[in-house]
């Protein structure tokens, strides 16, 4: 998969994007068969504006920009940025050198060719770290014409924030704490989010990290963010909404796709193919609470806020969703539902074409049945491990 996008410029905001999509290939419950993923991406960057599936560690928000600081300026914006990417290498085999457990570079080391700023670079901007215009490509150009602007007294936008802590003498050699914040760090990196994301869950969360369970696995089921309120409180329950409806198409399709694998390759099913009680599809339809929330859904308020943030999703989409609703709101077992199966048969149809797995035997014949269906938790995975590192670092003397 990384091979089908090698052509794409490494410093452009497209490519995040692109790596975000192939990491979300690797996460369960986050394959977008259906075409969906418009309605995951508004959601996620509601509740948890400038985060990504890529992060791993908090304490990169801070190790990138000192990497790019660290050292002599260059003679040349393309080696100023050169330096920036060889201290990057050089903070991997520190944070080897370390045995750190959470970081980018730990199974393949220094030869890695996606760099940790390529995930981070996103959320350096979106946290006012980097200068909104400032990206990879000519982050080196904008620190030369910053140190230019000093010496003729012509004042210039910053290309670093003027807050951030200064750079250790001898980074990153000098590194010894791997990625454990420090209390100066963790409140600087509080005071980034709750400065340029406020008022949304993940702000409210950050504001009181020390209430983000290290094992909860959803933004809902967890104590910090079910004390949230206002604008943040609405999203997090569209969000646990739009959750259970993804899970209830994606065990539709799955149970869609069991029973035409058995027709097409199993002519003589037996109990474990058995498509009337397909387990995953089962689980859905025998959650109360589920179903509850679902019928209690202010459908409306979604598509409008949706279509207010991104105007580009397509009308259809919406026609489906609240077609879906509908039907899975309505009386009967969802694996009886024919109207439900045509809607979910028609939507991955025209999303994949030639590659639906109801016309492509190939693909369906690669296909295996799940035996439980993920439900998309929007970043929470990596959202948890932020709060829970400015947690622990506020500890620290």
């Amino acid at each position: 998969m990384p091979s089908l996008i090698s052509w794409l410029d490494a410093n452009t905001a497209e490519t995040i994007r692109m790596r975000e999509m192939v990491r979300l290939f690797e996460l369960p419950g986050s394959v977008d068969d259906l075409a969906l993923g418009q309605f995951r991406d508004v959601i996620s960057n509601n509740l948890f504006p400038g985060t990504s599936v890529l992060h791993v560690a908090a304490r990169y928000l801070i190790l990138i920009p000192w990497c790019y600081q660290a050292g002599r300026l260059a003679s040349s914006g393309e080696e100023q940025r050169a330096a920036g990417e060889h201290n990057e290498r050089r903070l991997i085999r520190n944070l080897q050198g370390l045995d750190a457990k959470r970081f980018i570079g730990r199974d393949i080391g220094d030869r890695i060719s996606s760099l940790p700023s390529a995930a981070y670079w996103s959320s350096l901007r979106r946290w006012g770290i980097v200068a909104d215009g400032v990206d990879r490509a000519n982050v080196g150009d904008e620190m030369l014409r910053e140190a230019q602007s000093h010496k003729t007294g012509i004042p210039t936008e910053r290309v670093w924030n003027a807050t951030l802590p200064p750079v250790p003498t001898g980074f990153p050699a000098s590194n010894d704490r791997g990625m454990e914040l420090t209390r100066e760090e963790a409140l600087w990196i509080q005071d980034r989010i709750l400065a340029t994301a406020p008022n949304t869950l993940l702000a409210q969360i950050i504001a009181k990290p020390q209430l983000v369970r290290k094992t909860s696995w959803a933004p809902w089921d967890d104590y910090g963010c079910l004390e949230s309120h206002g604008e943040a409180a609405i999203w997090l329950r569209h969000a646990q909404t739009y959750s259970i409806l993804q899970w209830g198409l994606d065990s539709a399709y799955a149970h869609l796709l069991n029973e035409e694998y058995s027709l097409k390759f199993s002519p003589e099913p037996d109990s474990e193919t058995d498509t009337h009680t397909y387990a995953p599809l089962n689980d859905w339809a025998e959650n109360d609470e589920a179903q509850t929330l679902l019928r209690e859904w202010d459908l409306d308020d979604f598509c409008h806020r949706a279509r207010q943030i991104n105007p580009r999703i397509p009308i259809s989409s919406f026609t489906f969703l609240r077609s879906a609703v509908k039907e899975l709101n309505s009386s009967g077992h969802p694996s009886q539902n024919t109207t439900l199966h045509e809607l979910v048969r028609q939507r991955e149809q025209q999303a994949k074409r030639s590659n639906s797995r109801f016309v492509n035997l190939r693909r369906l014949r690669a296909w295996k049945a799940p035996d439980s269906i993920g439900r998309q938790t929007f970043r929470w995975a990596q959202v948890r491990t932020l709060a829970n590192d400015v947690a622990e670092g506020l500890k620290n003397a």
